[in-house]
C-alpha cells in the first residue's frame, strides 16, 4: 500500500498532484527537458507515463519517435489503476503500465510480474528498480542492509539510508497477526499524509499465489482521502478471492463524523 500523492526525497515530503511518483517540484524543475505538467500522469505523450519517460531518460527531442497504438493502450494483464479525477472535471487518469509501454521496455504485456520476483512491474519502476532484473529487489542499493524491496514497501528512496533520522521518521511500518480462524490482519502505519488528507491517493496491491499451480493473481484498489483524514485509522476488509478477477476497485472512504 502506498500514498501515491506523497513522495519522500532527501528527508522531506513532496506533493505529487498526478500521483505518479514525480513530485510537482521535480516536474517544474525539469520542465525545459521533459515538458511535464503536474496535473496528469501522462502529460506529454499519450499512452506513455511521465515517470516512465523520466526514468528512461526520454526527453522532448525523442517524443516524436514514440507512439502508442489504440490496440496497445490497455493493459492485458489488468495491472493498471484507472480512475476519474474529480479535481479536473472527472478526467480519466491511469496509474500503471499500458501494453505499449511494456513492449517498449521489453516486458511481457501478458504478465504483471515479468521477472517473477513477486513485485508487479509498475511498482518496481516506481521504486526505481529494473523489472527485467529478478535479483535487484533483494540487494541493497544504499548499502544500509535494507533490501530494495523492503525500502520500496517503506516508500523510501532506494539510495537513501533507512536507518537515518528521516528514514525512521518517514518510513512506512508493517505488522501482521493471524486470527483463530486462519485469517490475517495486515497493519500498515506511519503513512505520510499531506494537505490534511484531502485528495491523498492511496493505492492497494495484493498478490496471491495458487499453491497448486503456482499461478499468481494481482488485485488492485484505490481510495481518495478527504479533508481531515490525517492521523486517522481506516480498516478495509480483503476484497479479493483466488476464484475471482478483482482489480481496479474504488474503496469508499466514509465521511468524517461531525464534531
Amino acid at each position: 500500500m502506498s500514498n501515491y500523492s506523497v513522495t519522500a526525497h532527501h528527508g522531506a515530503l513532496e506533493w505529487s498532484s498526478a500521483n505518479d511518483g514525480l513530485s510537482d517540484d521535480l516536474k517544474l524543475a525539469t520542465y525545459n527537458v521533459y515538458g511535464f505538467t503536474s496535473d496528469n500522469s501522462e502529460s506529454v505523450v499519450p499512452g506513455f507515463a511521465d515517470f516512465v519517460l523520466y526514468q528512461a531518460g526520454i526527453n522532448l527531442t525523442n517524443y516524436p519517435q514514440l507512439a502508442c497504438s489504440a490496440s496497445k493502450m490497455g493493459s492485458t494483464s489488468n495491472d493498471m489503476i484507472i480512475y476519474n479525477d474529480a479535481r479536473y472535471n472527472g478526467a480519466t487518469r491511469v496509474l500503471g503500465l499500458r501494453d505499449c509501454e511494456k513492449s517498449y521496455l521489453g516486458l511481457n504485456p501478458n504478465n504483471f510480474d515479468y521477472n517473477n520476483n513477486g513485485i508487479p512491474d509498475y511498482l518496481e519502476l516506481r521504486c526505481g528498480m529494473n523489472p527485467l532484473n529478478p535479483s535487484e529487489a533483494f540487494t541493497s542499493t544504499s548499502g544500509d542492509g535494507v533490501t530494495n524491496i523492503d525500502k520500496c514497501k517503506m516508500h523510501l528512496p532506494l539510495d537513501e539510508d533507512a536507518a537515518s533520522q528521516p528514514g525512521q521518521l518517514l518510513g512506512y511500518q508493517y505488522s501482521q497477526t493471524t486470527n483463530a480462524d486462519g485469517s490475517m490482519n495486515f497493519t500498515i502505519g506511519n503513512i505520510p499524509i499531506m494537505n490534511h488528507g484531502k485528495d491523498n491517493f492511496i493505492a492497494f496491491y495484493v498478490t496471491e499465489i495458487n499453491q497448486a499451480t503456482g499461478a499468481a493473481s494481482l488485485y488492485t484498489a484505490y481510495a481518495v482521502l478527504k479533508d481531515g483524514y490525517n492521523g486517522r485509522t481506516l480498516q478495509f476488509n480483503y476484497w479479493a478471492t483466488s476464484a475471482s478477477n478483482y482489480y481496479n476497485q474504488p474503496v469508499l472512504v466514509p465521511n468524517i463524523p461531525a464534531p
